[in-house]
């Protein structure tokens, strides 16, 4: 792989080699011009031959492929038509020749998982099968956009030993990340991107320390001080002020497919009481967030109360959802609509995926004003999926809270966010909290996102069935 005096408006390398053998790790922050880097190696961005010079046989891992491959799984999906559910494609269906591969089936900690249908794995197995099917492929090259962002320790520790063994066997990996303390022990070499450059390159022994921990300010810059004096921002209209907790969960339980995720939990949030909810991949922390939202069925299975309605009594989920801000992975892999970032931002006061209501001139103003907070005012009218991932997520963190309601669902909302950014949002986070605008419920695998407005913290590993 070798680039020479690449120059577009947004990125410029000068020169960058890398050899079969060589574990090369980017580091960038959200726009120092780390995704378009990717793009030019992944042969997204075009690039003169003399400049840009790519293996043949690259296995490419992104998020724009991850979303590919979800969107024609749903597409191909024909529970609707079955007396079961389809499983969809297998997930020894994306492994060329399983036998032949069984050492590596084995290492990656899949064997168990060959005959599940793509949608039921978690997200670090997916992940983990995405890169096998490259490497079963005859991949001599990996190129992969933040391996570990949704994974617990315990899946980036087993993420981190299958790049581990690549690495060993020769082959040339790079992988992107947004964070320092994302950098592997494995990484032969280090890259920096900033400001849209390289600016340094080459052996990890030979990147100064402070290259690794200098990532810039942060993009998302609400302060509510400067929200609460706006008259274009509103609180979301007070539930049923008779209720005294905003959630309550009897002796609950879900699963999927017959098979218990969780049970025997029992959660009671009042409002100001904000919760912190932990746990392993695959313990029930999403399901749970889906539950309250109405999201997943197991909310009519539960004696189940949101805002003191009891789910299954013929309330309108719609309702319920004007009191609450979202943001979750579903939500983000199931925004599939045209539309603008500021529509995006807007279908927040509305509560729907994509905007189908006409908003008004004090609407649009908030809207704007939310995309001024989050840096993206310039890119209003942009097509929303023609953003970088983090961009999004910080638009989707802006649809979640223009209302300001009572109950916030946070599931990994920082998910694709550099260090900067996401300790913004937790800043912003705390201000709410502290000035009791809404009742946080925040799912997270990253220890350093345990703030103490959290008042109670909630291991779902705990209730696992």
């Amino acid at each position: 792989m070798k680039i020479r005096h690449f120059t577009s408006d947004t990125l410029t390398i000068d020169r960058f080699d890398a050899e079969p053998g060589q574990a090369w790790c980017i580091l960038g922050s959200n726009r120092s011009g780390i995704d378009t880097f990717f793009k030019l190696l992944t042969g997204q961005l075009p690039a003169p031959r003399s400049c840009v010079c790519l293996p043949d046989a690259c296995g490419v891992f992104s998020f724009e492929a991850q979303q590919a491959l979800f969107e024609k799984e749903l597409k191909n999906d024909d529970t609707d038509f079955m007396d079961r559910l389809d499983p969809g494609t297998l997930a020894r269906q994306f492994i060329k020749d399983p036998e032949t591969h069984r050492n590596l089936i084995a290492a990656f900690d899949l064997a168990q998982v060959l005959d599940q249908g793509y949608r039921q794995l978690s997200t670090g197995q997916s992940r983990k099968l995405l890169l096998l099917s490259q490497i079963s492929k005859g991949a001599q090259c990996l190129l992969i956009q933040s391996p570990y962002d949704g994974l617990d320790p315990g899946a980036c520790s087993e993420l981190n030993q299958a790049l581990g063994l690549c690495a060993d066997q020769g082959m040339l990996i790079l992988i992107f990340v947004n964070n320092p303390e994302d950098v592997p022990d494995w990484a032969t070499h280090i890259g920096i991107m900033a400001q849209g450059r390289l600016t340094a390159a080459g052996p990890r022994k030979d990147i100064p320390g402070h290259c690794l921990t200098d990532q810039g300010q942060a993009d998302f810059k609400a302060r509510l001080i400067d929200i609460l004096n706006s008259p274009a921002d509103s609180h979301a209209d007070t539930p049923d002020k008779n209720a005294t907790q905003l959630v309550c969960i009897e002796d609950g339980q879900a699963g999927y497919q017959g098979k218990p995720v969780f049970k025997g939990l029992n959660l009671g949030i009042c409002p100001g009481q904000h919760t912190l909810v932990y746990g392993p991949n695959g313990c029930g922390k999403s399901t749970l967030i889906q539950m309250i939202t109405g999201d997943h069925p197991a909310c009519y299975q539960n004696r189940l109360w949101v805002f003191g309605i009891r789910r299954g009594t013929g309330e309108s989920i719609w309702e319920l959802k004007q009191n609450m801000g979202i943001v979750s992975h579903d939500l983000h892999r199931n925004y599939l609509v045209p539309g603008s970032v500021l529509d995006c931002v807007l279908s927040g006061l509305y509560d729907s995926i994509g905007l189908y209501t006409t908003p008004t001139a004090e609407d649009q103003k908030k809207g704007m004003a939310w995309l001024e907070r989050v840096s993206l005012a310039p890119r209003a009218h942009d097509p929303f999926r023609q953003l970088c991932y983090a961009d999004q997520r910080l638009v989707l963190i802006a649809r979640a809270l223009i209302k300001l309601p009572n109950l916030l669902l946070l599931d990994e909302p920082t998910q694709g966010l550099d260090r900067p950014n996401r300790h913004a949002v937790l800043d912003f986070l705390e201000e709410v909290a502290q000035d009791n605008i809404s009742t946080i419920l925040y799912v997270s695998h990253r220890n350093d996102e345990n703030r103490p407005f959290f008042i109670r913290q909630i291991n779902m590993a705990d209730f696992s069935a």
